[in-house]
């Protein structure tokens, strides 16, 4: 896609975020205005830290275990832990403002 060397997936990119803006615009949803909290930032490199060391979107890692892929298991068992954890970890040592997340 960054290549340039077939718009296909480029231009179903763009083509959704084409029509979701509209369908914001027809539906008249509005963004309403609000701080981003302390744990986004780390949110964010935590989670796009997990995409790069996984290889790809989560449900990638199901996909390549279908295919025979068991190493990838290791993905999936830490993507099930980070998930237990994170609750217990909240509550012990981040103590950050939720905002909108139901932690």
């Amino acid at each position: 896609m960054f290549t340039f060397q077939d718009l296909r997936m480029l231009l179903s990119f763009a083509g959704a975020v084409v029509i979701t803006a509209c369908t914001f615009a027809l539906l008249r949803v509005c963004r309403t205005p609000g701080r981003i909290h302390a744990g986004v930032i780390p949110g964010a490199v935590l989670f796009g830290t997990g995409w790069a060391l996984s290889g790809g979107y989560p449900d990638i890692p199901i996909v390549q275990v279908a295919c025979g892929h068991l190493p990838v298991l290791v993905t999936i068992v830490d993507v099930t832990l980070g998930i237990r954890l994170c609750r217990p970890a909240h509550a012990r040592y981040l103590h950050l403002d939720r905002g909108s997340c139901g932690l």
